[in-house]
């Protein structure tokens, strides 16, 4: 005669040579998410800690131009050169679209590339030759200004 042993060995053997398929159906789902997406997630999850721990850190920041000191001659003139506005009262160089002094906001003036005459620095004809320009059309009105520094020794190391 069977032990008690014995049927329960038999009942636990027949329950995987022969499981229940519709609770097995049922857990489908389950083997999906675990199975297949979640290894893809996890895998995706990987990838973006990995991408954001070796990524270049660089980021570039606008900054606006400020007004520079002038050089002057020994008789004491700015030398300045065509198409830049400057202020002649603080003998200030300023970024090429600037128009007015930021310090009495005065109107900056402009050499003539063609006649070296003076001009205000909003008017985009010279009077005195007629010559049409427009301040800093061939410069970017955009300066990046970088914030970190290469590693030492750069690539010039390796």
């Amino acid at each position: 005669m069977l032990a008690k042993t014995d049927f329960d060995l038999l009942s636990l053997l027949e329950q995987l040579i022969i499981p229940d398929w519709g609770d097995l159906i049922g857990l489908l789902p389950l083997a999906l998410v675990f199975g297949l997406i979640g290894p893809v997630l996890s895998l995706l999850a990987l990838a973006w800690v990995h991408h954001r721990l070796t990524r270049r850190r660089g980021k570039v920041r606008i900054m606006d131009l400020e007004p520079v000191p002038a050089s002057t001659d020994a008789s004491g003139e700015i030398l300045v050169g065509p198409n830049v506005p400057f202020c002649p009262r603080h003998a200030l160089i300023y970024p090429p679209q600037a128009t007015e002094c930021h310090l009495d906001h005065e109107e900056l003036m402009v050499r003539c590339p063609v006649d070296e005459t003076l001009r205000i620095a909003r008017q985009q004809v010279c009077r005195a030759c007629g010559t049409k320009y427009v301040l800093g059309a061939s410069q970017s009105p955009v300066t990046v200004r970088r914030t970190g520094r290469p590693p030492q020794g750069g690539a010039a190391v390796a």
